[in-house]
């Protein structure tokens, strides 16, 4: 292997030879020490080989007295081919500062990529790093990756980490963000009032701003319980209280119903038909009389009753005539299979009309039951993370107030 790859820059011939001796020939190069490699035979007389140069030059003090002829047939090899452009000097030079700008171009930062913007903008990345005289075109040396992620984190408060890496000519930047600082709702009314549960659910997470909270994470809770109170102290004499405000995340688990059957209303064929005719240019549909503005035929089903293509024309033109039968909804026997997918299309649509915008879906499951009558019953199952925490005004008495 390693011979063949020498072989390939130091260059070789392709060589071939012709006489009655071809066999003694061989031999006598064999045993001079010469190498001779692919050897074809192409004729009863003739064969080609190849060799390398110096074995090419060694051949000849074998020809006095053999009774074959050698000729060079291609000349194969990097040196054989840089040996080309000793007479084309401009195409040479013009080649060695080809590689020289490379060589230099391979030292300079050509491509800038930044990895992990969401708020932050990736142009406000690239104008903080130009400030830092980081930009497409500066030597790679000049660029200390290991600083470059602080400052960075100095330079926007909105980066909580950044890092920087070379690789060849790109600078590939990498940052994640600070968290954003959640903001205060207004206090806004001051009557005391207390959270209470507006549905039911499970605890997963409790923020208080005002007030005093009254379950803990993980707590099950029944809509109308109190979940951060507005009273802050009561006894006898004095009672404390605020306008509570705060954040109850909760697990809610919703199940919609739906039930259709025995029968589905689906198209069917009136009786009434048409033609109409269907003109093609390009691919496009050209304007042709339909029937689609009269209610009757808002749904049709189509059917190809004849037409051509004209593949001489230098137009791409199809004419199609097309036969219309209008249909109508009707009830009909449905299979059991359409009418689950009816029934679960219904409770889905319910389940969207009825979540809270706010509510993040978890995860949620079906299941259909057949019922005596033949119709279909679908209940969807969707569990939420919301904010189940309504205002309630404190009207109770609690004593005198400080």
């Amino acid at each position: 292997m390693l011979t063949g790859i020498w072989n390939s820059v130091a260059g070789y011939v392709i060589i071939e030879i012709k006489g009655k001796g071809l066999e003694r020939f061989l031999n006598l190069a064999v045993q001079a020490g010469i190498e001779i490699w692919h050897v074809r035979r192409t004729g009863t007389a003739a064969i080609t080989a190849r060799v390398s140069v110096a074995g090419f030059y060694a051949l000849h003090a074998l020809l006095r007295g053999q009774n074959v002829r050698v000729r060079i047939l291609e000349k194969r090899g990097l040196i054989m081919r840089l040996s080309k452009l000793r007479f084309r000097k401009a195409l040479l030079y013009g080649w060695v500062v080809v590689l020289a700008l490379l060589v230099a171009a391979s030292r300079r930062i050509w491509f800038i990529e930044v990895d992990g913007c969401d708020t932050v903008q990736e142009a406000d990345v690239l104008a903080a790093l130009d400030e830092m005289e980081v930009r497409v075109g500066a030597w790679r040396t000049a660029v200390h990756t290991s600083e470059l992620g602080g400052a960075l984190m100095e330079s926007d408060p909105r980066i909580a980490w950044a890092g920087a890496k070379l690789f060849g000519v790109t600078l590939l930047v990498s940052l994640k963000e600070a968290e954003a600082i959640p903001e205060l709702p207004p206090a806004g009314n001051e009557t005391p009032a207390s959270i209470c549960a507006a549905k039911d659910g499970v605890i997963t997470g409790i923020t208080v701003y005002d007030g005093k909270a009254k379950v803990h994470v993980g707590d099950a809770v029944l809509a109308g319980q109190e979940l951060i109170t507005g009273v802050l102290r009561s006894d006898e004499e004095n009672t404390l209280l605020t306008h509570a405000r705060g954040e109850v995340i909760a697990t809610v688990l919703y199940s919609f119903e739906a039930t259709v059957g025995p029968t589905l209303l689906k198209p069917a064929e009136t009786g009434e038909t048409r033609t109409q005719t269907r003109i093609s240019l390009f691919g496009w549909e050209l304007p042709s009389k339909c029937f689609h503005g009269d209610e009757a035929w808002e749904t049709v089903r189509e059917e190809r009753a004849g037409g051509f293509l004209l593949n001489n024309c230098f137009l791409p033109l199809t004419v199609e005539q097309i036969r219309l039968y209008a249909l109508a909804e009707r009830e009909a026997a449905a299979t059991q299979e359409e009418l689950e997918k009816a029934a679960l299309q219904k409770a889905e649509r319910a389940a969207t009309e009825m979540l809270p915008k706010g509510a993040r879906i978890l995860s949620k499951k079906s299941e259909t039951v057949l019922l005596e009558n033949g119709a279909v019953r679908a209940t969807v199952f969707i569990t939420t993370e919301e904010n189940i925490g309504e205002t309630k005004e404190i009207k109770e008495p609690h004593g005198e107030q400080d």
